[in-house]
């Protein structure tokens, strides 16, 4: 369990690479799980750099293929963002290339959101239609499990951005805690996890145990911080941020989907403060050295999403298809295999600026992918929440691990000195709220 494949360099064929590390055994339903967070919006943030790349996931499917000839179903699916458009994400990653190729197979491609949102001048309006999973979606019950019961007493004031408050708070309170994922990923017998190497605004980073937040349904039911200053008990905004970003997060909160003529005037009025007062909010290369707007959790003081990010992780592992609380054993194999091939820096995940990492990673704890993709990255494990927490991950396999110890696999020469046996292959940009506060010395 404790051990990882590491492909460095530009000439690595990903085909044999997955090979070697799929499981065995004779899995009849899996699932690959993307990073397929949003569209491309911007040239700067290019597809290549936001999401999993279709050529690997292309890949991946060959590799099941010829691994699991028995296998009645593959489905690639995820749970973008609420506001992504399907279309354009399609056809700009090439993957209705790949539709058209597995056309009539046992492969097929979902999007998984039970709901969809499309922003109109940035004002938020529900789709109508989606069908969401086609299987539906189960409610997992973790209650006193979850490692955010130990922050409950503060459950008012929970918050995922842009969604009601009261439903977040209605499945996250003290004593309870309840996720809603898609069916179609608890039915599979093999998971295999593809995500992306980037960096991410509240998280310092995204990999492995991150990417397994796209298995919910509903984003509200992801709690993302906790309102207000730390001085007030919440890890929103750091404590020398701008009390106007804070009144500005409120008002958003507040209209953004109930009067349209009120958000749009206030839209308005905060394009005036944020010009006067240089705040940038894109995360271009000239932009990520002036003043950036640091919110909603965006920042290393960010207490609450690794505490999610745990328990959605423990889901994959113990929850059942039906729903209702986890099992005693593990209901699924998981694989995680992630795509360093064009990485993201600077204010991920949604504004990745591209780097030509040309790394990919294998193991069955994602632990130790996020530890080395760290370590590649410039940066230092013990800095991140995500990762500094690790020994207290409930499932002793992946949290019983020492930094400098587990088995690494580097361009076929094995070693057992883990980190140690990692370079640096570049220094990533950290996000904006994690500047000077996570990478190595």
């Amino acid at each position: 369990m404790n051990e990882i494949d590491i492909a460095l360099g530009p000439d690595t064929d990903p085909v044999p690479f997955i090979l070697r590390n799929l499981p065995d055994g004779n899995f009849r339903r899996i699932v690959l799980k993307p990073n397929w967070v949003k569209h491309e919006e911007h040239a700067e943030f290019p597809i290549a750099a936001l999401v999993t790349g279709t050529a690997l996931i292309e890949a991946c499917i060959e590799a099941c293929r010829k691994k699991y000839p028995r296998a009645e179903k593959i489905i690639v699916g995820d749970v973008p963002l609420q506001t992504c458009d399907w279309a354009a994400l399609i056809r700009q990653t090439g993957v209705d290339r790949l539709m058209e190729k597995y056309r009539g197979s046992l492969v097929q491609f979902l999007d998984l959101r039970r709901e969809r949102w499309i922003p109109k001048d940035g004002f938020m309006e529900l789709e109508s239609a989606h069908p969401g999973d086609p299987l539906g979606y189960s409610e997992i019950v973790i209650d006193h499990t979850s490692l955010l019961e130990e922050v409950s007493h503060n459950a008012d004031s929970f918050r995922v951005s842009d969604y009601n408050p009261a439903e977040t708070i209605s499945v996250h309170r003290k004593g309870v805690h309840r996720y809603l994922i898609a069916k179609t990923v608890l039915e599979a017998d093999l998971f295999i996890n593809l995500p992306k190497m980037k960096t991410h605004q509240k998280s310092g980073i995204t990999g492995a145990l991150k990417n397994i937040v796209g298995i919910n349904g509903s984003k509200a039911h992801l709690v993302h911080h906790q309102l207000g200053f730390p001085s007030q008990g919440g890890d929103e905004f750091p404590e020398d941020a701008s009390r106007l970003i804070y009144w500005q997060a409120r008002l958003r909160e507040r209209f953004q989907k109930k009067s349209k003529v009120v958000f749009n005037l206030l839209k308005r009025g905060w394009e005036v403060v944020k010009k006067l007062r240089c705040i940038k909010t894109v995360g271009t290369r000239e932009n990520l050295g002036g003043t950036f707007y640091v919110g909603s959790g965006s920042w290393y003081g960010n207490d609450s999403i690794w505490r999610m990010v745990y328990d959605l992780n423990m889901i994959i592992l113990f929850a059942h298809a039906d729903g209702g609380p986890l099992r005693a054993e593990p209901q699924r194999t998981v694989l995680s295999i992630m795509d360093g091939l064009v990485a993201g820096e600077g204010n991920g995940p949604l504004q990745p600026l591209p780097v030509k990492a040309d790394a990919l990673l294998a193991s069955r704890n994602p632990f130790l992918i996020d530890f080395a993709m760290a370590k590649l990255m410039g940066f230092d494990v013990r800095k991140i929440r995500l990762l500094a927490h690790y020994r207290r991950f409930p499932y002793a396999p992946f949290a019983a691990l020492e930094p400098e110890k587990f088995a690494v696999t580097l361009n076929g020469v094995r070693s057992e000195t883990g980190l140690d046996a990692l370079p640096v292959i570049h220094r990533f940009i950290p996000a904006p709220g994690w500047r000077g506060h996570i990478e190595l010395a």
